[in-house]
């Protein structure tokens, strides 16, 4: 409205309108297409009003200067929406790499997820033929029953639990953020890779902290982020030939209002060289690598307005360290 005030109070020779661009560009920022294309017709509309009440100064000179200032808001829209599409296919593009990660990810673990899924099934075929042979008991024992029972509505939601967590690292719906406990998410992502650490002989050593800040994040997102971080630390330990095979995870609090996680190993470790480089895409420390792991969870992190890095030494493994901010009104 200041920008249609002074466009009409000034001379024709003034071009007032072209600060209109200025406008449709802050609307690009927070508008979507319809809303920018809005915007800019509004500018349009005032423009040519401005012009009409205009009364003082040269007729053909505020002619061009008009014409200019509509060429300009007409060429900013187009450019604004332009760069809105151009956003959009790059997040869309970052989305379908990063589900591609998981489906890859997932492939890797195929051998986890089935021993995972077993379990509990195997649970509830073991306590439905028990708590068959107690109600088939002369007297039945009914306290016995009612306690396979119970297990076997444990172990069915345990499996359901399994197949939830799988279905949503293989979804490719829109990222919801909502109130996370990183800690669940370490054992969820523990407990996945179950099998993979016992078959490398690896053991884990956790240090999780009870008193960690409020985060709203992505729980799938990040569960990815550590999905990647703890197979990248398997496959260095089995590279290296240490005696000592164990990774060490820990949730901290930082400066009172972050929650940081650190993922180490005593595998070969990083050389410093290389290091600056292990979030690069497509660039891998294994043969068979596809070097977009690490870059996947560098934009997780980020997009969550943390940071992640590598913490690495030659002769003592790996550590892999991010953080996530933490919610300022908790």
């Amino acid at each position: 409205m200041a920008t249609f005030v002074v466009d009409t109070i000034t001379d024709y020779e003034i071009a007032g309108a072209t600060f209109y661009v200025v406008v449709v560009l802050l609307s690009a920022r927070f508008s979507g297409r319809r809303g920018v294309l809005a915007i800019s017709a509004a500018c349009f509309v005032l423009t040519l009003s401005s012009y009409a009440l205009t009364a003082d100064g040269n007729y053909q000179t505020g002619i061009i200067n008009t014409s200019i200032s509509l060429l300009a808001i007409a060429a900013t829209t187009y450019l604004a929406i332009q760069g809105q599409a151009a956003s959009a296919r790059a997040e869309q593009a970052q989305a379908h790499l990063a589900h591609v990660a998981r489906i890859t990810t997932l492939g890797e673990l195929a051998a986890s997820i089935a021993h995972e899924v077993n379990q509990p099934l195997s649970g509830i075929v073991t306590n439905a033929n028990a708590c068959t042979r107690w109600i088939r008991m002369a007297p039945p024992n009914l306290e016995r029953a009612i306690a396979s029972t119970e297990s076997i509505v444990e172990d069915a939601n345990r499996a359901s639990e399994i197949i939830a967590r799988i279905r949503a690292l293989t979804s490719p719906t829109v990222p919801a953020r909502i109130r996370t406990d990183i800690n669940e998410i370490i054992q969820q992502v523990l407990s996945l890779l179950q099998t993979q650490l016992r078959e490398n002989r690896i053991s884990v050593r956790t240090s999780l902290s009870n008193d960690l800040p409020v985060i709203f994040a992505d729980q799938v997102q990040l569960q990815q982020v550590l999905i990647n971080l703890v197979v990248n630390a398997i496959d260095a330990i089995n590279i290296g030939a240490s005696d000592e095979r164990e990774i060490r995870i820990t949730s901290i609090s930082e400066r009172g209002r972050d929650v940081a996680v650190t993922v180490s190993d005593t595998g070969v470790g990083i050389a410093p060289v290389i290091a600056p480089h292990v979030f690069d895409a497509f660039h891998s420390t294994k043969s068979n690598g596809m070097g977009i792991g690490l870059s996947i969870c560098r934009s997780i992190i980020e997009a969550h307005g943390g940071r992640i890095m590598v913490i690495s030494s030659d002769t003592s493994g790996a550590s892999f360290k991010f953080t996530v901010p933490g919610d300022s009104a908790s």
